[in-house]
């Protein structure tokens, strides 16, 4: 074999590696993008307590099998709550689940149970004929818009507290959190840190610069280090004149019992003093006619 001939080869070799990376890559991306949720944005926004959970899950392959499952591992399938063949699918559980199916996409819908799915992933699992089974999921967290909550800083303390409607059916209860460290944290009622509301949980803690604070609850985040709140010196000053303005006009306008006994006293005398005086005049005047006669 010439060295000509040695280079050839060796460069078909180089070729043939390459268009077998090609054809894998290829096959990589198709996989990817054969199946997968599409109407997943509002996912980040969470769901209310009893709200409809709407999925879509669009399907570009000649599929086999469809697998849905609600669990707290986003690859689990052990238990299934949705199984689907190319025609039709079977619901299994009492997840209220409804589905349309078509041969491009499988819509799901059923109401959000906080109590028995929050903090839990819906996991889709197709089965595309010739490639390997394509894994998609979302996490259903609950909904951030009910969340209240805020910091307040006065002089070097920070108050912090932080409710949810959904606290009492919480699987993992709320906790107020630092850069990862726990400042308040109640389940049931009941606090390991921090002090116990009605619907969540507060704290008060030295403030410093820097400071994350993050409320948590069965996986959902709400940043209460947006929603601080300082109390200036002048807002102070501001609260103190009001209260002390309050007092004294409630001081003028309310008069207690000895007050009024002096007042109605002195209103007595004035008037006896009065009725001697009259009483004077007319004895003065008689004397004078008698003495004139």
């Amino acid at each position: 074999m010439t060295f000509l001939a040695l280079i050839s080869s060796h460069k078909w070799i180089q070729c043939t590696w390459c268009l077998q990376r090609m054809i894998l890559l290829a096959f990589f991306l198709v996989t990817q993008v054969a199946a997968g949720l599409t109407n997943s944005s509002g996912i980040s926004e969470g769901f209310c307590d009893q709200t409809l959970v709407n999925l879509t899950l669009t399907i570009d392959c000649d599929f086999d099998g469809i697998e849905v499952s609600i669990h707290m591992n986003k690859t689990n399938f052990d238990v299934l709550t949705l199984q689907c063949n190319k025609d039709t699918c079977q619901s299994f559980g009492q997840t209220s689940l409804e589905y349309v199916l078509t041969n491009e996409t499988l819509d799901v819908s059923f109401p959000f149970r906080h109590s028995e799915q929050a903090g839990k992933y819906i996991n889709f699992r197709t089965t595309c004929q010739n490639q390997p089974s394509i894994p998609d999921h979302a996490f259903l967290k609950p909904c951030l818009s009910q969340f209240t909550g805020n910091a307040t800083v006065d002089g070097p303390n920070v108050t912090l507290y932080c409710e949810h409607p959904s606290y009492s059916v919480s699987t993992s209860g709320i906790r107020i959190t630092n850069n990862g460290n726990d400042l308040a944290s109640c389940f049931n009622q009941t606090c390991v840190t921090g002090n116990g509301l009605p619907n969540g949980a507060y704290t008060e803690v030295k403030f410093n610069t820097g400071m994350i604070f993050l409320c948590k609850m069965d996986g959902a985040v709400f940043n209460l280090t947006d929603k601080i709140i300082e109390v200036t010196s002048t807002q102070t000053q501001t609260q103190t004149t009001l209260l002390t303005t309050s007092m004294t006009s409630e001081n003028t306008s309310s008069l207690t019992p000895q007050s009024s006994l002096s007042l109605s006293t002195s209103s007595v005398t004035e008037v006896t003093i009065a009725r001697y005086i009259r009483k004077g005049i007319l004895v003065t005047f008689a004397i004078l006619i008698i003495h004139i006669n």
